[in-house]
């Protein structure tokens, strides 16, 4: 619409199993019944789970029995994560780290009293009353908001657990409290509350509903170019630590000095950083198809005098046209084996060589701008037809899964352990009430919503 993706919640649907056929089966039924061509696919975003992504027999590889134009986005917010943690786990100086956060969780949640004693310590010492957040593998940025927790209440906590300590003499509390007064893990906490809220900011970006695939790469980069700052010497966490260091140590006993955070840069720092660098990297290469569309971008078209601009982007438009615009095998939903048309023609080549010039001839906008061009002109599409197709495909395909966790965290808010007998239907309703009003509804909305729900007899009236 106007350019732009939109996303909708169609309905939950009840499944007899979990397994990658009857996933499969459950959604090429409720696409039937909604009259939803699965034909006209070309992305589909999943998590990293073998059932839906698996390449052989996953949801994915039987849907694209059916489309075969279709791509498979590993939601990259989950590869964000899984790339934190792999590299986190490889680092025994932050591994250890994250444990210690884990218990130092586990310790305040599961004990209201242990929890105000740290809330009465923060008031005397006119810190934040923060809550420890709980540190999750799975759940996104969570590391992040534990650290920053942490770091801003760290003499609290440690006066927090030696008060405990010594009124219950509870062995976690000496053990938490002796963690948190190592050198190490003073300095890994600081050096996280720098690293994590760079890698936070990209995972924000790739949630958002109007980002596409063309914007990846950049968000990327730049996040990897940020992260080589915490290496540097005098690096803006390493400056941030000195200077709280004579506040904490007051409470920690912990001293610290150029050559112990010059040692503890070289051996904790520097690895994790390359290790999590490494692994981004690895896990966000791009597919040759996905890549191919940076050719639409006016900032990288050579000028229309220079020998480049000749056979610029012919490579890449091929490397589309292998893929869109082939004949390839495919299956109904019943079975029956077809051809699958193209859905770009040989014509694209010539297209190309045309709009190329038009691109040269334009400001250098960016290139979500000049895909949501070529998806609102009707003088392009007419002009451009091809290109205009692998425009709309460009911006339909799926970057992340996060509209699909939003929709889970709605339904738990609906169906509690309270409402736990909310029938299916019901909860449907609920579930598109709240995944798709608006933020406003104007007044003629909001009467025709109490006309509808007066027409059937309510205990109620509104």
């Amino acid at each position: 619409m106007d350019g732009q993706p939109v996303e909708h919640f169609l309905d939950i649907v009840p499944l007899k199993a979990t397994d990658a056929k009857t996933i499969y089966s459950a959604l090429v039924e409720f696409m039937k019944d909604k009259n939803i061509q699965i034909s006209k696919l070309v992305g589909m975003g999943f998590d990293g789970a073998a059932t839906v992504s698996g390449k052989h027999n996953g949801v994915q590889s039987l849907l694209k029995k059916i489309s075969p134009h279709a791509l498979f986005v590993h939601c990259h917010c989950h590869l964000l994560q899984l790339a934190c943690v792999q590299a986190a786990n490889a680092t025994s100086g932050i591994k250890h780290v994250y444990i210690t956060l884990t218990t130092l969780w586990n310790f305040f949640h599961y004990s209201p009293k242990r929890a105000e004693s740290l809330k009465a310590v923060q008031q005397v010492l006119d810190l934040p009353e923060l809550k420890v957040v709980k540190p999750s593998d799975t759940r996104w940025l969570s590391h992040e908001r534990c650290v920053k927790a942490v770091k801003a209440s760290y003499s609290a906590i440690v006066t927090a657990l030696n008060n405990i300590y010594e009124q219950t003499h509870a062995p976690e509390a000496l053990g938490i409290s002796k963690a948190l007064c190592r050198p190490s893990t003073l300095v890994a906490i600081y050096l996280l509350d720098y690293v994590l809220p760079q890698v936070a900011k990209l995972s924000r970006a790739l949630q958002t509903e109007r980002i596409d695939l063309t914007a990846i790469t950049p968000l990327v980069d730049a996040t990897l170019n940020t992260l080589d700052d915490a290496m540097l010497p005098a690096a803006n966490w390493v400056l941030e630590l000195m200077d709280a260091n004579n506040e904490i140590e007051e409470v920690t006993d912990i001293t610290l000095t150029t050559e112990s955070i010059a040692t503890f840069q070289g051996q904790v720092a520097e690895p994790f950083i390359r290790m999590l660098k490494a692994n981004i990297s690895s896990r966000f290469i791009s597919q040759d198809i996905v890549s191919s569309f940076g050719i639409f971008d006016p900032k990288k078209v050579p000028a229309a005098d220079s020998f480049d601009f000749h056979t610029y982007g012919e490579d890449l438009i091929d490397v589309l046209l292998a893929h869109y615009g082939a004949e390839l095998p495919a299956k109904t939903a019943g079975g029956d084996e077809y051809t699958k048309e193209a859905l770009i023609s040989c014509e694209t080549r010539e297209e190309w060589k045309t709009f190329r010039r038009y691109l040269s001839k334009k400001p250098k906008g960016n290139l979500h701008l000049q895909l949501k061009e070529l998806t609102t002109s009707d003088m392009l599409s007419e002009i451009f037809p091809n290109i205009s197709t692998l425009a709309n495909i460009c911006l339909s395909i799926p970057v992340s899964t996060a509209s699909v966790e939003r929709s889970f965290f709605k339904m738990k808010l609906i169906k509690t352990r309270i409402r736990n007998r909310i029938g299916q239907s019901q909860l449907s309703y609920l579930m598109k009430i709240a995944m798709e009003t608006p933020e406003t509804i104007s007044s003629t909305q909001l009467n025709d919503i109490i006309t509808v729900w007066n027409k059937k007899p309510r205990r109620i009236a509104v």
